[in-house]
């Protein structure tokens, strides 16, 4: 929390808190390189590249809400439209949408286990592709679904890799 107003800090008291508060960016860091990750090349018959930064905003959102606010998918999602190459802004418009879809239904769904999030997470996960292939080809040329089906299927079996590298995170770097 900071005490004095930012202008009125001395350049060694904004360095002090900005070195002191830094694991508050770590959300944004991980999703960011999450998205740098999906860009690398990968040699399959099929686009199966999962959605590895959906899936660690899913993870954020419903275990460490408070390190994630909605406002925070804003930038990760131009983020990742750059990186992707989709849409500027369709990510931008989407995640933060997602985030409250997912916070609204964590309210009302029961999660005993990891498998109970699991299964909490594949209508979610298919709802956010299926609006990503609408808003895309609303402002792009249509392109077909079965890339992005596949790609959510991918995204789906690859959820418990997905959270133990998150539990790790968390271990590791949380504040």
């Amino acid at each position: 929390m900071i005490t004095t107003p930012w202008h009125q800090m001395t350049a060694r008291e904004r360095a002090r808190w900005i070195f002191d508060h830094w694991k508050l960016a770590i959300p944004l860091i991980v999703i960011v390189v999450a998205y740098m990750m999906m860009t690398l090349p990968m040699f399959a018959p099929l686009p199966v590249m999962p959605n590895l930064a959906l899936l660690l905003v899913l993870l954020w959102t419903l275990y460490r809400p408070q390190q994630m606010p909605e406002w925070t998918g804003l930038p990760m999602g131009i983020a990742g439209d750059i990186l992707l190459g989709t849409p500027v802004g369709a990510n931008g418009l989407l995640l933060p949408l997602f985030m409250m879809l997912v916070r609204y239904a964590d309210v009302y769904v029961r999660r005993a286990s990891w498998v109970g999030d699991w299964l909490f997470s594949i209508p979610l996960l298919f709802v956010y592709h299926l609006a990503l292939w609408r808003l895309c080809a609303l402002v792009a040329d249509p392109f077909p679904f079965l890339p992005l089906a596949t790609q959510t299927v991918a995204t789906i079996a690859v959820y418990p890799l997905a959270a133990h590298f998150f539990a790790r995170i968390q271990r590791r770097w949380a504040p």
